[in-house]
């Protein structure tokens, strides 16, 4: 390659700087949209689809040979960034329109509409990749600056999708990134002879589509999520940010909303809007006068519970939704109700808008703090009497039970170590979760949480520190730190008697359901583990490892699954599961098709023997070893951040940025000298070391603010990810060494792989545990010794490199 005159080099590096932010920014918004279309632990299929269409892009001008070289591949360049500009949007509002399959109604259409998303998904990134291979190999640009470029649209692409989802839409954020897209093509035009102003007007109108964007009055939005139809009419609000998409329905009068509505609950209506949280999740703003009087119909309802023995308290509420849990506070008669959200929309809509309809926050009492609730509670040692968090699983699909696989750190032995530290000796957590009387639920993983909660917190007799009582599909559970008093546990049992609420476990009643009754005489840890113990279903305490709270279903429960089906909760899990293998099985079709058939086109690769079982050894190991370590960290950073977009962004920029760093310095390094011989073994030491220091920074930062646990975030992941870029580089290199047209086949093993070890590093997660992920990664990049011990010893090819 030519090293190209230096207003083409700035030029293309423009061009390149801006395909490159667009696809990363495109990648972050695919991985929010399947977040709101399918459960919200899938999202990591982004990173897989867009790994595949970059290798595949990759491979396609690999494959091109000649084709695709001078003029030809500078116009080949300009074609394919326009094409790109205008495949992400309509890709995009393709896959928000026809929606993620997420009712399992035959196995065939299932397969053709999951295949369907996938492909639209991946074709983005194809472009992409083809777009991004062209300017670095073929434009004749010189190789240092369109690297450098390369590097930071990437890493600004991260992380710009963040202010972005604050102001727009994902349909609006989606037409934007390709009016980004275009403006790459504008910069590739001049180098191919072509004139500038298509590109530009392109860019021009995207970018404005994007920004007018006001769905559902005049613009395009989300029509279904997790199998549900989201509304069109009747909105009060549309607003979306980086944690979630808000539908408010326009107030009218309507019954009065409860969760578990108790036999005494008044018949009435009153003014209401209910609040659609991404397609699905739910909550309720009730319009109140600011009269603490006009509440009493509050106290009718199961997830009331802590405030007949707690009232005119200190109360914190997790999660406040519409205000709901602050209107029985505040009737409770609390000193101060401190309302603790995390999502902006949500505070504002309580704050400003509609002050004066839900009237909370025009009461001296009350507080609404923006914030996480357990970076937030981690500081507020022994301030509360209350500290409730009713259903709150904004990031699953609250309306279909627990269609979720998501990681959640506010129902982990961490967490709620947390919040026992935050109540007063006599304080008391309310949880309340869904439940079902007649089938498998959350219920006993709930109580098997809040027993290793006390256990963990020193309790000799976890029975008598909780009661939990049920009303229809809702179970609330009280936890103190202390022993519940007989007066409390006498106002607990009329309160059960008036409103007919089901005791299902308390210090006066023995549990009728044999495994709870197993889960609350637990004394220690083993105790708990063989209450617990079941060959289908995770009962147990989850934790910061394995966070997974919403999902119980293990390995041999889903092959199981025919037993499974209509087991309540476990009817989401099954069919979670089944998307995460269905995932499996397309990816897999998608590798063959747009990776592996057209390297096997041209033939293999100038390798015979052991080099070459050593070549795809090694480039398969990195290619499953990196994504278990980016999806170890993604998800067990996601509990500490408080929200996996944030996660994603931070650990896709410092991953890129490292590791591209650790390429560039890899070029300085003998591959066949003792210090590259070392590395895989410094790696696998540093992804252990890595495992095991992690949950210690965590617990001594917990109550950090956002900023300071993102530069943890980047100091822990940086050194890694630098050790991480060099593999590659230096693998390739050893290769050209011994063959002359290898290069396309090491792209495509690294990228295939990867695309696949993204998915079996979820499952290692959901089944094993994050620092499973993270051991399995550690011995992965350890086994690079045995094939680069081949690859350095294998004689080298005439004209091959040196």
């Amino acid at each position: 390659m030519s090293g190209g005159s230096s207003r083409e080099t700035r030029r293309i590096g423009a061009g390149l700087f801006a395909t490159t932010l667009a696809t990363l920014l495109l990648e972050n918004l695919d991985a929010r949209l399947l977040s709101v279309l399918t459960w919200y632990h899938l999202s990591f299929f982004a990173i897989s689809l867009a790994m595949l269409g970059m290798a595949a892009g990759a491979v396609l001008v690999f494959v091109a040979g000649e084709r695709w070289t001078g003029a030809a591949a500078r116009l080949a360049l300009a074609r394919c960034s326009v094409a790109l500009a205008v495949a992400i949007p309509l890709c995009h509002v393709a896959v928000v329109w026809i929606g993620f399959p997420a009712v399992l109604v035959s196995w065939l259409t299932w397969g053709a509409h999951l295949l369907a998303v996938s492909t639209l998904l991946a074709i983005p990134f194809v472009l992409s990749g083809v777009t991004v291979t062209l300017a670095l190999t073929r434009s004749g640009g010189a190789i240092g600056g369109l690297y450098a470029a390369d590097l930071f649209g990437a890493a600004l692409g991260c992380l710009a999708v963040v202010p972005l989802l604050n102001h727009l839409d994902m349909v609006g954020a989606g037409l934007a990134t390709g009016g980004i897209a275009a403006i790459a093509a504008v910069a590739f035009a001049p180098a191919a002879g072509r004139r500038v102003w298509w590109p530009a007007g392109l860019a021009l109108l995207l970018l404005a589509l994007g920004a007018l964007n006001d769905p559902p009055r005049r613009g395009l939005g989300l029509r279904t999520a997790k199998g549900l139809p989201v509304p069109q009419t009747g909105i009060a609000l549309s607003a979306s940010n980086v944690h979630a998409h808000v539908l408010m329905l326009d107030p009218a009068k309507r019954p009065i909303f409860y969760w578990g509505r108790g036999a005494a609950a008044p018949v009435a209506q009153r003014r209401s809007a209910p609040m659609i949280i991404d397609g699905s999740a739910g909550t309720v703003m009730t319009e109140w006068n600011g009269d603490p009087a006009e509440l009493a119909w509050t106290r009718a309802d199961v997830t009331y519970l802590p405030y007949h023995i707690r009232r005119g308290g200190e109360v914190a509420v997790i999660g406040v939704g519409g205000g709901r849990d602050m209107l029985a506070a505040l009737d409770a008669g609390s000193r101060s109700v401190t309302g603790i959200e995390v999502n902006g929309i949500l505070v504002d809509l309580l704050r400003r808008r509609e002050r004066d309809f839900a009237g909370i926050m025009t009461r001296p009492e009350a507080t609404l703090v923006h914030d996480e609730a357990r970076a937030y509670l981690s500081r507020q040692a022994g301030r509360f009497d209350v500290i409730q968090m009713s259903l709150v699983d904004t990031w699953a699909s609250t309306a279909a039970g627990a269609f979720s696989l998501s990681e959640n750190g506010l129902y982990t032995v961490e967490g709620w170590r947390h919040f026992l530290h935050a109540l007063k000796p006599t304080g008391v957590l309310s949880v309340s979760r869904w439940f079902s009387p007649t089938s498998v639920s959350e219920t006993n993983r709930l109580l098997a949480l809040a027993v290793a909660a006390l256990l963990d917190a020193g309790s000799a007799d976890p029975a008598a520190h909780l009661v939990l009582m049920s009303r229809a599909n809702v179970a609330t559970i009280l936890v103190s730190p202390t022993a519940l008093s007989t007066a409390d546990q006498a106002t607990l049992q009329a309160v059960a008697a008036t409103q007919q609420f089901t005791v299902l476990a308390a210090p006066w009643q023995v549990p009728a359901d044999a495994r709870m009754a197993a889960i609350v005489a637990s004394r220690d840890a083993a105790g708990l583990a063989a209450a617990v113990r079941d060959p289908l279903y995770d009962y147990g305490a989850p934790t910061d490892d394995r966070p997974f709270f919403f999902n119980m279903l293990k390995p041999a429960g889903f092959l199981a699954g025919a037993s499974a089906r209509g087991e309540g909760v476990v009817t989401g899990n099954l069919l979670a599961t089944t998307t995460l293998v269905g995932l499996l099985g397309v990816a897999s079709v998608l590798v063959l098709l747009i990776v592996l058939a057209p390297l096997a086109l041209v033939g293999r690769p100038d390798l015979r023997g052991a080099p070459r079982r050593a070549a795809f050894a090694y480039f398969a190991l990195i290619g499953v070893g990196f994504m278990c370590v980016q999806i170890g960290l993604v998800q067990r950073f996601s509990v500490y951040l408080g929200h996996p977009v944030y996660t994603l962004a931070v650990i896709l920029f410092t991953m890129i940025a490292a590791a591209g760093l650790g390429s560039w310095w890899s070029d300085r390094l003998d591959p066949r000298g003792g210090l590259a011989r070392r590395i895989p073994l410094l790696i696998a030491a540093a992804i252990v070391g890595l495992a095991l220091l992690v949950p210690r920074l965590v617990a001594v930062s917990a109550g950090a603010g956002l900023l300071a646990k993102i530069a943890l975030v980047v100091a822990c992941t940086a050194p890694v990810a630098l050790l991480l870029g060099t593999c590659f580089p230096l693998g390739l290199r050893l290769v050209r060494r011994i063959a002359l047209r290898a290069d396309a086949w090491m792209w495509g093993v690294n990228g295939a792989t990867g695309v696949l070890g993204s998915i079996i590093a979820v499952a290692l997660s959901l089944w094993l545990g994050i620092s499973a992920t993270l051991l399995v990664a550690a011995v992965l990049y350890a086994g690079l010794v045995l094939p680069l011990a081949v690859l350095r010893g294998a004689a080298p090819a005439d004209g091959a490199e040196a």
